[in-house]
């Protein structure tokens, strides 16, 4: 009979023989007669292997079939007498050799084999995906919470903080991103107002509508048109790389005011100066007579 164990085969074998049995539990009912008894169900299959191991390679063999004892580790099995079990693998319990007197390189062997079954899978094994997921979720989201506090602590630093992490949006509130900038407006300029703004809606119209909005209501749009008009700044050529159609009425509107305020500005300054050149314009005598003589 040949068995195989690992990569140790076993030619020798003279006797192989199971013990199989089951856990029962015996719950005894008070003032009744026998038992009852509860099934947990069989216990590992235990084998019995004797025999000899014979030839030039026998040295090598028990030595090979000890390091498989000492490691405990499970090893394949293979044998006729338990073909149509569920045996597959079984772990070394017990070894014992001896070498018969009278006869070179041959040894008498007993194997204790238990059946090696693996553990059940951890109930929370098939949550750990889920558990990771929620984890990472938690702590990128802990994560944006700090950025978007320190954000409208500090609104200067908005555009450097969504072009680093452009997920930030999402966790900022665009009214009190308005109330924060309405509450600093006196430290910015229309570039910096400008930059705030074309990096929201770079990244969402949306927001940068809402953010526009938030302005709106913060009471921030008067200061922020008396300082785009100060520094001769345009929204529009800030915001020439976006798309247009995707901005609020507001900002439309706000844009074509400062276009408006600013063609203005520029009639009202040539006309100033019309009459400033007017009035140091030097006439011909008669031309002053003439003018002179009018106002008369």
């Amino acid at each position: 009979m040949s068995v195989r164990i690992g990569s140790i085969e076993l030619t020798g074998v003279q006797d192989l023989h199971t013990e199989e049995s089951r856990t029962l539990v015996e719950q005894r009912v008070p003032e009744q007669q026998g038992s009852v008894f509860q099934d947990l169900g069989r216990e590992p299959l235990t084998l019995v292997i004797e025999g000899l191991i014979l030839g030039d390679e026998a040295l090598s063999t028990l030595e090979n079939l000890r390091q498989a004892h000492a490691s405990a580790e499970p090893q394949s099995f293979a044998a006729d007498l338990v073909v149509g079990s569920d045996l597959t693998e079984v772990v070394i319990a017990d070894f014992r050799v001896r070498q018969l007197a009278g006869y070179r390189n041959r040894y008498r062997f007993t194997l204790r084999l238990r059946e090696h079954i693996e553990p059940p899978q951890s109930s929370n094994a098939a949550l750990a995906g889920v558990n990771d997921s929620v984890t990472a979720d938690a702590d990128a989201w802990g994560a944006d919470s700090l950025a978007a506090a320190s954000v409208l602590e500090d609104p200067a630093s908005l555009s450097d903080a969504l072009g680093s992490n452009p997920g930030l949006l999402n966790s900022l509130d665009m009214d009190s991103l308005g109330d924060a900038v309405a509450g600093n407006l006196d430290s910015f300029n229309a570039g910096q107002l400008g930059g705030m703004l074309s990096s929201i809606a770079a990244i969402d119209p949306t927001k940068a509508n809402s953010f526009f909005d938030a302005l709106g209501k913060a009471g921030a749009l008067g200061p922020m048109l008396s300082k785009y008009l100060k520094e001769g700044a345009s929204l529009v050529d800030q915001l020439k790389n976006l798309d247009p159609s995707k901005f609020g009425s507001l900002i439309r509107a706000f844009s074509g005011g400062l276009e408006f305020l600013g063609q203005l500005k520029k009639v009202a300054d040539a006309a100033g100066k019309l009459v400033t050149d007017i009035k140091d314009l030097k006439l011909p005598p008669h031309l002053d007579k003439i003018i002179k003589g009018g106002q008369g």
